[in-house]
């Protein structure tokens, strides 16, 4: 499946450190298939926040564990057990997932920023996407939570959102809930509908979010008791409905009024 940056006007600002998904008012499509394998990406350090390869808008960070090498992202089919964050797919093909196995060396989250830049207020934004399970557990039901905080609420920054406590709301509508444990785990095949979730929720802001203003929106695994699963999101849409700031009402309306004068001349 092709990379897809733009949709209908979508923009997507580059993979700086603070890189970010920009919301120009269109929905923006994303199906992850340009991650790329890296050695040495994320730090051993917890905290560190790093650029996901491939798909540079989205981070990554290592929240705890005990390892002290650094670790990149890993390609695989879910029949890896080393804790990391992955690009599931399946062999030979360039269809990826961006998903997450933990284990007590490596505990990792991924996420994104995304900054309204429509010129406009957003009353609400959907985030909707697949869940696709690649790997399965065994003594514990696996779920990767996920939550999200507004940049003019939250003390978190774009460097360390992943990993920051102030300020976040869990959504469940988000989160990456794992298939029943099984008594010896091993892969399965995430892009078979049975091993597939739909995800959907929509985040109605009492206070309209700014133009300029950001979300982070971010997963973060734990390392259950057992063997963990390995769960990942693909084929993700987000959408929004803005609404004209009032100098830009104000300023639409003074050129129609302009328009109609001329016309009754």
């Amino acid at each position: 499946m092709k990379k897809t940056f733009f949709v209908l006007g979508l923009a997507v600002v580059g993979a700086a450190a603070n890189a970010q998904i920009s919301f120009v008012g269109s929905p923006i499509f994303e199906d992850f298939d340009s991650l790329i394998a890296s050695t040495g990406t994320f730090s051993a350090t917890p905290g560190v926040q790093s650029a996901i390869p491939g798909e540079g808008q989205w981070q990554g960070t290592k929240l705890a564990g005990t390892g002290t090498t650094a670790t990149g992202l890993l390609i695989g089919f879910g029949g890896q057990n080393a804790g990391s964050l992955y690009g599931l797919a399946n062999a030979g093909s360039a269809e990826h997932a961006l998903g997450s196995l933990a284990s007590g060396s490596n505990i990792m989250a991924f996420g994104v920023q995304i900054t309204n830049n429509t010129g406009g207020t957003l009353a609400w934004m959907n985030i909707s996407f697949t869940q696709e399970n690649w790997r399965t557990s065994t003594t514990t039901q696996n779920t990767i939570a996920a939550s999200w905080a507004r940049s003019s609420v939250s003390a978190a920054t774009a460097t360390d959102f992943l990993s920051s406590a102030s300020s976040f709301t869990g959504e469940t509508g988000w989160n990456l809930v794992g298939p029943a444990p099984v008594t010896t785990n091993g892969a399965i095949d995430g892009n078979v509908a049975a091993n597939q979730v739909a995800r959907n929720a929509t985040l109605t802001f009492a206070t309209p979010l700014a133009n300029g203003e950001s979300i982070w929106v971010r997963w973060q695994d734990v390392n259950d008791a057992g063997n963990d699963a390995t769960l990942a999101i693909d084929n993700m849409t987000i959408s929004g409905n803005a609404t004209p700031e009032p100098a830009t009402m104000a300023a639409l309306g003074l050129g129609v009024a302009a328009l109609l004068r001329r016309r009754k001349k």
